[in-house]
């Protein structure tokens, strides 16, 4: 799935592709057999490409449905296409490389804004006319805390 609507390509000269998944293996090197590998940049695209075993296509459609209801509310990266994900490649360095770094209002700042994002996300809201308990696909749930056991959902209640 391409999003040609997106700034990767509208933004671009025409015929412009997102990386092959035999260009994103042989660009990952040695980091390709980890079971989570880092994503790969492609600086000359301004792109990295988020996969490996562990990178679902619901990842993509939520981050995809957040930037859609949400808009700039809640920053998260562009999705370009998602059989495997395309995100923004923002250069930089990590908060975790620069926590120590910032001063006491840097991080208070940095707080309320983290703060104001997730209070963005708690709007988020199901229709009520189709409620279901799974992931945004209506496949299994799909969380860390569920690793190692049998798929559950989706659900259509609680109960």
């Amino acid at each position: 799935m391409d999003f040609l609507e997106s700034s990767f390509y509208k933004d671009h000269e025409s015929g412009r592709c997102l990386p092959s998944p035999v260009e994103v293996r042989a660009s990952a090197g040695p980091n390709q057999s980890l079971p989570q590998p880092p994503p790969v940049k492609f600086e000359h695209l301004n792109l990295i490409v988020k996969y490996g075993p562990h990178v679902t296509v619901a990842e993509a459609q939520c981050l995809w449905m957040v930037k859609r209801l949400v808009g700039e509310q809640v920053p998260v990266p562009e999705v370009y296409g998602w059989r495997v994900d395309g995100q923004d490649f923002v250069r930089g360095e990590t908060l975790k490389d620069r926590w120590d770094f910032l001063s006491v209002g840097d991080k208070t700042t940095l707080c309320n804004h983290l703060y104001q994002i997730m209070e963005s996300l708690r709007h988020v809201e199901q229709d009520p006319n189709d409620p279901f308990i799974g992931s945004i696909n209506r496949h299994h749930l799909l969380d860390i805390v569920f690793e190692g056991q049998p798929q559950g959902g989706p659900f259509a209640t609680i109960k």
